[in-house]
């Protein structure tokens, strides 16, 4: 792990970047004011940075720990003597991984690091944020089969037919039997590509190959589908033609 000190005062500065070598972590820059501990930080890429609040120059740790997030999502722990709240509220704002306060405990420390260290790798395991109700794969299918999940590509149906209980999906190279509702399935579908022709079919219109309208069927890769009558105005309508 690779950790930027941002700290004005030297003896806490040496102390800390001993400490960290002895942890066995690397210590990627040492800084007592903002303006050089950003140039650091920017060239650097520590994965945790170290800071105090009061710092030399116009920029206090607050203002740095903003300027830092604002770039690269990174942990960052505060070590400072300021221990009023009014500082730790407007710490908070930064999102620190930790604050501790001067003189601080080595093992205290050490703790505040491995946990920083957890939640920041919890955090980046998990990189999409509030995706769990957004559908996965919208081309496609999982039909259940024992125990697996068959892919079935959306535009690869060529019809799907009621039979009792369930339904039939059907593709070039196999049916699918499926135990849910013609409505149910049809709601999964889009509606600019499937049409429903008959009470018990749906047909993929791209598929269609030709459509008899005195013997009301639609044939699709060789085979005849029923046209039912009072589907058959509504079909026409929503096709091109010339």
């Amino acid at each position: 792990m690779y950790v930027l000190i941002v700290e004005d005062d030297p003896n806490y500065s040496d102390t800390l970047e001993m400490f960290i070598d002895e942890l066995g972590y690397q210590v990627v820059g040492v800084a007592q004011e903002g303006k050089i501990a950003l140039n650091l930080f920017k060239s650097s890429k520590p994965d945790m940075v170290l800071m105090d609040i009061n710092l030399n120059g116009e920029m206090t740790g607050i203002d740095l720990a903003k300027e830092i997030q604002s770039i690269q999502h990174t942990p960052i722990i505060f070590i400072t003597s300021l221990d009023d709240k009014e500082t730790f509220e407007r710490a908070k704002t930064t999102g620190p991984y930790g604050y501790l306060i001067k003189p601080f405990d080595p093992d205290t420390l050490e703790r505040s690091m491995e946990l920083a260290l957890q939640r920041a790798h919890s955090e980046d395991t998990k990189v999409f944020d509030k995706a769990e109700s957004v559908a996965l794969a919208k081309n496609a299918f999982f039909v259940k089969e024992r125990n697996r999940l068959v892919k079935v590509e959306i535009n690869k149906i060529l019809w799907v037919e009621v039979e009792d209980k369930y339904i039939n999906l059907f593709t070039e190279n196999r049916k699918y039997t499926l135990r849910q509702s013609l409505k149910d399935l049809a709601e999964k579908l889009d509606s600019t590509i499937f049409v429903q022709t008959h009470r018990s079919y749906i047909v993929n219109a791209s598929k269609i190959q030709d459509i008899d309208l005195q013997l009301y069927v639609i044939r699709i890769n060789e085979t005849e589908t029923p046209l039912g009558k009072s589907y058959k105005e509504g079909l026409i309508q929503r096709l091109q033609m010339l």
